[in-house]
């Protein structure tokens, strides 16, 4: 067990040199790993023992707190490898939503609107049967602006249209979408 402690010493005194003057280091190398007693420290000094006992004290502390200091500075740099790992997996998911492959797109377009299960109303689906649209690339061809003049197409419409685009990330197959959902029905 001695020789742990001692080990320990050694190590804390090693890790403390920079921080620590010349005659700090000694008088701690030679307390701790030399195992002197105070009066033969200060003896060494032409000191007497509470000088020793002092500078014994304010070596302690400094060390201390260089020491919670170090501990401090590896917490922080732990979040801060979080912080990028979270950063990276964050800008990783949102290229991938952005940079949907051309087959991807063609398998969106292809799409039947009733294999969605997004929750249509009645009238929609009989807006879809009387324009004769049948997939999400038929949907996409009508310019979203025209949907105002088709007859029984109003808020409530919008609205859900607007959900079933964001419902299937679709957005991208809309020209000017972020626009319209954001205007009121002419």
């Amino acid at each position: 067990m001695k020789d742990v402690i001692a080990r320990t010493n050694r190590f804390y005194i090693e890790m403390s040199r920079k921080v620590l003057s010349e005659k700090e280091y000694d008088v701690l190398q030679k307390l701790l790993i030399e195992k002197m007693t105070l009066q033969e420290v200060a003896a060494i000094y032409g000191v007497t023992g509470e000088n020793v006992r002092q500078i014994y004290e304010r070596t302690y502390k400094k060390v201390k707190s260089v020491t919670e200091l170090l501990a401090e500075i590896d917490d922080y740099k732990q979040k801060l490898e979080q912080l990028k790992y979270d950063f990276k997996c964050e800008t990783q998911q949102i290229k991938k939503r952005k940079n949907k492959t051309e087959i991807e797109i063609e398998i969106d377009q292809h799409k039947l609107l009733i294999a969605s299960h997004f929750p249509f109303s009645k009238r929609m689906y009989s807006m879809f049967e009387v324009l004769d649209i049948h997939t999400i690339g038929q949907l996409a061809e009508i310019p979203l602006k025209s949907f105002g003049c088709f007859r029984g197409f109003k808020g409530q419409c919008k609205k859900e249209l607007i959900a079933f685009i964001e419902f299937e990330n679709i957005e991208h197959l809309f020209e000017g979408f972020s626009v319209w959902k954001t205007q009121p029905i002419e």
